[in-house]
C-alpha cells in the first residue's frame, strides 16, 4: 500500500458510504485525493474537511467540465459516483441510465485526456441476477434492473477504453457492502435502527434469500489492492466473502447481537411498487478464487464480527 503515497487520485461520489472510507485510508497513506459529488444524499466526509490532502469539488459526474476539472493531472481514477439504492433507482430509471452511462463516458474520457495510469469502476453484483452457484466473473449474466444493466454497459465501456484508447482499468464488482457509515436505504442499518427502537423487522417475501454480506473495511482493502496491482489491470474482480446469508439469518444474527427478541418473528411483508418481486434477486454468492489469486487477499471479517463493528459505531454517533 506503500506506493499509494504521494499519488494523486480522483474518487468520483467520495463522500458516499464506499467513497468516503476509501477516501480516509488514501489520506491515512499520504494519497493526495480529489473528491467530485454532487451531495445528494448528504456528506460522509465531514471529519475530513481541512485535511491538507483533500480536495473537494461538489457537481455532478454527469457535467463534462467539473469532471475534467477534477481529473487533470491525476495517477488513478476511483469512480464509486452512482445512483444507490433499489428504491431509488426504482424510481428514477432514466437518472440511473444519464448517471451510470453519461456519467461513466465522461469520467473516463476525462482519464483519457488525463492519462491516468489506473481506472477503477465500481459495478455491482446486480450484474449476475440469481444463481444457485457462487457467481464467477465470466458470467452468466441476467441483470433484473435499470441499474444492473447500466453497471454492465460501464463495464464494456471499460473494455473499449482499453481498445481504444489503451486505458488500463479494473472493473470490481461490489457484493452487499456494510459498516460504519451506511444509512438505512440498506438492510444492515436499517434492521439495526428498528431493534433498538423496538420495532419489528420487516423483511420482503419469505425472508430466505441469500447475500453475500462484506465488511467496509475488506472492500477498501481489495480496492485499494485492485489499483496498485499489476495482476488486477484490464480485470473484472468480484469483492466479496463467498459466503451465504438470508435476510432471516441476518435478522437472528442482529437480534443476537443487541440481545434482543423482536426478529424471532419477523414481520413478513409482500414486494410492492416501491420494491417489486421482479427485480429482487433471491439468491446471490461471490465466487471469489479472482480476487484470491490475483489480489492475494480474501475477506477476513466474518458477519458477525462486522455486524458488532457496525453496531460499536452506531452507538457511539
Amino acid at each position: 500500500m506503500e506506493r499509494l503515497k504521494g499519488l494523486r487520485i480522483v474518487v468520483t461520489g467520495g463522500a458516499g458510504f464506499i467513497g468516503s472510507h476509501l477516501v480516509e485510508r488514501l489520506l491515512n497513506l499520504g494519497a493526495e485525493v480529489t473528491i467530485i459529488d454532487n451531495f445528494l444524499f448528504g456528506s460522509k466526509i465531514e471529519h475530513l474537511r481541512g485535511h491538507r490532502g483533500l480536495s473537494i469539488i461538489e457537481g455532478d459526474i454527469r457535467d463534462a467540465g467539473v469532471v475534467s476539472q477534477a481529473t487533470g493531472a491525476k495517477d488513478i481514477i476511483f469512480h464509486l459516483a452512482a445512483c444507490v439504492g433499489v428504491e431509488e433507482t426504482q424510481r428514477m430509471p432514466f437518472e440511473v441510465l444519464d448517471v451510470e452511462i453519461q456519467g461513466t463516458l465522461n469520467v473516463l474520457n476525462s482519464a483519457v485526456e488525463s492519462d491516468v495510469k489506473r481506472f477503477i469502476f465500481g459495478s455491482s453484483s446486480e450484474v449476475y441476477g440469481d444463481s444457485l452457484e457462487p457467481m464467477k466473473e465470466e458470467g452468466p449474466f441476467a441483470p433484473k434492473s435499470t441499474y444492473a444493466v447500466a453497471k454492465l454497459v460501464g463495464e464494456e465501456y471499460c473494455k473499449a477504453f482499453r481498445q481504444k484508447h489503451g486505458l488500463e482499468y479494473t472493473c470490481l464488482r461490489y457484493f452487499n457492502v456494510y459498516g460504519p457509515r451506511q444509512d438505512e436505504r440498506f438492510v444492515i442499518p436499517r434492521f439495526v435502527n428498528r431493534v433498538l427502537s423496538g420495532q419489528p423487522l420487516e423483511v420482503y417475501g419469505d425472508g430466505k434469500q441469500t447475500r453475500d454480506f462484506t465488511y467496509i473495511d475488506d472492500v477498501v482493502n481489495m480496492s485499494l489492492l485492485a489499483a496498485v496491482g499489476p495482476e488486477a489491470k484490464c480485470q473484472v474482480i468480484n469483492i466479496g466473502t463467498g459466503v451465504t446469508t438470508s435476510i432471516n439469518e441476518l435478522a437472528e444474527t442482529i437480534s443476537k447481537a443487541l440481545d434482543s427478541k423482536s426478529s424471532v418473528r419477523p414481520a413478513y411483508i409482500d414486494y410492492d411498487e416501491k420494491r417489486p418481486r421482479s427485480i429482487e434477486t433471491f439468491n446471490r454468492c461471490a465466487g471469489n478464487s479472482r480476487a484470491i489469486e490475483l489480489l492475494q487477499y480474501k475477506p477476513g471479517i466474518a458477519l458477525a464480527s462486522g455486524i458488532e463493528k457496525y453496531i460499536s459505531w452506531k452507538r457511539s454517533h
